[in-house]
């Protein structure tokens, strides 16, 4: 996948007024059932929403359901639960506590930006173990971002 990268978009998209910042309260306008979660690391600013009354979280990338590194997995939709996309993420130390801090909500139901969403213990148990063992199954080996030092 990290060999197409060169032919994705670089430019940058001005959305002029129609974007606003989030409350810091945790609020999301208009949804009054929705948290917004900060959860940096692939990127600084990104964000997870909840809602509490049924469980549902959309991760967006802070947590993926499938590998997008690998060709065959994006085209199959395997769900298989991972950390944010290795080919972009550059502050992994932060990963991990998004991680850690989505998997403490227990969601019912993940939604995150590639792949197919997930629900039930299966996926909680997923959620779980990608926040006890993070720097094992999604931090990269090597890389542009990636420290070695990580604990």
């Amino acid at each position: 996948m990290a060999r197409v990268a060169p032919m994705y978009p670089h430019k940058a998209i001005d959305l002029g007024s129609r974007i606003r910042p989030l409350p810091h309260d945790g609020t999301v306008p208009n949804l009054a059932d929705w948290r917004w979660i900060h959860t940096p690391g692939h990127s600084p600013g990104h964000i997870s929403l909840y809602r509490a009354t049924d469980g549902v979280l959309i991760a967006g990338d802070a947590v993926i359901t499938v590998k997008q590194e690998s060709a065959l997995a994006v085209i199959g939709q395997e769900k298989e639960l991972h950390g944010p996309p290795m080919y972009f993420t550059p502050d992994w130390d932060l990963a991990k506590e998004s991680v850690r801090r989505l998997a403490e909500l227990k969601p019912r139901i993940l939604i995150t930006g590639h792949g197919v969403s997930m629900h039930g213990d299966e996926m909680r148990d997923s959620l779980d173990r990608l926040a006890r063992e993070f720097n094992h199954l999604a931090v990269p080996d090597h890389g542009r971002y990636v420290n070695k030092d990580m604990n």
